[in-house]
Parts: structure tokens; C-alpha cells; sequence
């Protein structure tokens, strides 16, 4: 039998993409972050790119009450299309992946973005992985909507089950 190699779909900036049939979410990731759903019982996944702060000749512009409001709308977008295409919350397997470049004044804006994400995902008791690649290049991250496969830079991505849905199986 001959492998045949799943449609890519690329998902820019502030923007997500929902699927339950093979395909592969890819986001190019530079001062960004990308929010992957998976349901493993349901073979429904997602990805949720966003940009954590605007920059201005190389200098990170401020993290307004609008820009995490925004954010946090297009979050709960997502979430619900997710349940809207089979995806059960307490099956949902969520990795958060950060693009840190080492540009003076981003610190601050990634860590907000971050416990905003982990605050949502810690109130709807699904606990997600976080990473954080700190590096001055971009990357690309890769999901497989159906299986929840991930690669950064082409490179397979182990995460480990959350230890609450672990104990369950």
C-alpha cells in the first residue's frame, strides 16, 4: 500500500484552522505563539496562531487591554469549533508552543500571552504543555489534525500526556 502524504494548510497570524480528517496545520511561528487541540477519541485537532505583540523597527510596540481581549475572543472561537466538529474537552490534549526571539522587550508580553493561555486552558480543567523555543529565527510547526502528530522545523515533537488524563486510561 502506498502512503499518500496529507493536504498542508498554512494558518497565518491570528488566525485558527479546525479539521477531523487527515491534514496538516502548519504556522510559521516568529514572536508568536501556536495553540494545538487534539482529541485523541475523536481524531479532531486544531491550530491557533497568534501573535503575542505587534513590533516597530525591531522594537516590541505595548500589549494593550484590546490586543488580550482579542486574543482571548479568538480563543474562545476556536474552542468552540473544536466542539462544534466532535471534540470532547475532557479528551482534549493541549500543547502551547512560543517563538521567543531575543529581541530586547519581548519577555514581558510572551509571559502574559502565556498565563492568559494557561489560566483559559487551567479554568476549563484541561491542563496544556507548554514550550518555548528561544531562538532569533523563526520555525515552523507542523500539527496532523487527525492523528495530533507534531514537528517543529520538521523534526517530530514527543509530548507527554497531562499526569490527570494519564491516571484515566
Amino acid at each position: 500500500m502506498i502512503a499518500v502524504a496529507a493536504k498542508e494548510i498554512t494558518v497565518e497570524s491570528d488566525v485558527f484552522r479546525v479539521a477531523r480528517h487527515p491534514i496538516v496545520l502548519v504556522a510559521q511561528l516568529q514572536a508568536a505563539v501556536a495553540v494545538c487541540v487534539h482529541d485523541d477519541t475523536q481524531g479532531v485537532g486544531g491550530l491557533l496562531h497568534l501573535r503575542y505583540v505587534a513590533t516597530h523597527n525591531n522594537r516590541p510596540l505595548e500589549l494593550t487591554d484590546n490586543t488580550l481581549s482579542s486574543s482571548i475572543l479568538l480563543l474562545d472561537r476556536f474552542c468552540k469549533e473544536l466542539k462544534s466538529n466532535g471534540a470532547r474537552m475532557q479528551a482534549w490534549r493541549v500543547r502551547i508552543i512560543a517563538h521567543i526571539p531575543p529581541t530586547e522587550g519581548l519577555a514581558a508580553p510572551v509571559a502574559t500571552v502565556l498565563d492568559l493561555l494557561k489560566a483559559y486552558f487551567s479554568d476549563i480543567k484541561v491542563p496544556p504543555d507548554v514550550r518555548q523555543i528561544n531562538r532569533s529565527t523563526g520555525c515552523k510547526l507542523s500539527i496532523d489534525a487527525h492523528e495530533g502528530r507534531m514537528w517543529i522545523n520538521g523534526s517530530a515533537v514527543a509530548f507527554e500526556r497531562p499526569l490527570s488524563q494519564a491516571a484515566e486510561k
